[in-house]
């Protein structure tokens, strides 16, 4: 893939926050991008900014934990557009009470959207990447998944650090059917939804955050940003951005962490 193509794209959790970021940066680059999300009013905001500037977008409502959401999603781009050619795994969920005061039926869901369905959406995509030459799958994980600290949502810090192994693990894609699988793990960014949970914590609670609040937030756009370098970078495949604030983003082989 080369910048000077026009990519079909899906971005998963496109509805606002880091995944329509991408999926504004995308639809710039050229090509079509793909909203798939569960919020139908989101999505169709994100779509609107991206044709009122100019670029094509299609919303898709989309339950990434549903299998069926998902294998539809991928059957019809493939039979409306002729291929995938990137997929960007944003959607996640964190929902409070967490594990293990919150019943299974509830924690559960946060393993079905956050892991599932990126191992769903993947799966997918491979499936018609492979068929039309290959692609790039770039998954956003969070600084969640590292550490031996305690952490306030067990359940979502779990899933995160399972994305990051899922990347390298699927490293060798590259190799059978030219497919690229990347991971960005941020830390604090600057979403709306970050920027009211910081407005409502005292200092107190912020210093004793696993993560604290760095100086410098990550902006979603700079994140957008290296999802496209990921996409047009053939020589990164299995590569992990570890990137803990806005100053300092690391790029990594996992393997050589350990």
């Amino acid at each position: 893939m080369t910048p000077n193509r026009k990519i079909i794209s899906i971005v998963t959790g496109a509805a606002s926050g880091i995944g329509r970021a991408i999926a504004v940066r995308l639809s710039q680059e050229s090509g079509t991008v793909i909203i798939a999300d569960i919020d139908a009013d989101g999505g169709m905001e994100t779509s609107r900014q991206i044709e009122s500037s100019g670029g094509t977008a299609e919303f898709i409502r989309t339950d990434v934990a549903h299998e069926d959401d998902v294998r539809t999603l991928f059957q019809h781009v493939e039979r409306t557009h002729g291929r995938v050619d990137v997929l960007v795994n944003d959607a996640a969920i964190a929902p409070g009470p967490n594990f293990p005061e919150a019943d299974s039926s509830h924690w559960q869901r946060t393993i079905d959207v956050n892991l599932r369905g990126v191992m769903l959406c993947i799966q997918y995509g491979i499936g018609v990447m492979k068929k039309f030459g290959g692609g790039s799958i770039v998954n956003i994980s969070s600084m969640a998944a590292f550490g031996f600290q305690a952490y306030s949502a067990p359940e979502y810090s779990a899933t995160k650090a399972a994305i990051v192994r899922l990347t390298s693990s699927l490293t060798t894609l590259h190799y059978s059917w030219n497919v690229r699988v990347n991971c960005i793990c941020p830390g604090w960014v600057a979403t709306e939804a970050v920027k009211r949970t910081l407005s409502a914590m005292t200092e107190e609670e912020k210093a004793a955050e696993s993560f604290p609040p760095p100086r410098v937030l990550i902006q979603p756009e700079e994140i957008a940003d290296k999802v496209w370098m990921f996409i047009t970078n053939h020589d990164m495949a299995g590569r992990v951005m570890i990137w803990p604030d806005g100053d300092s983003p690391k790029l990594v082989d996992v393997d050589s962490c350990i």
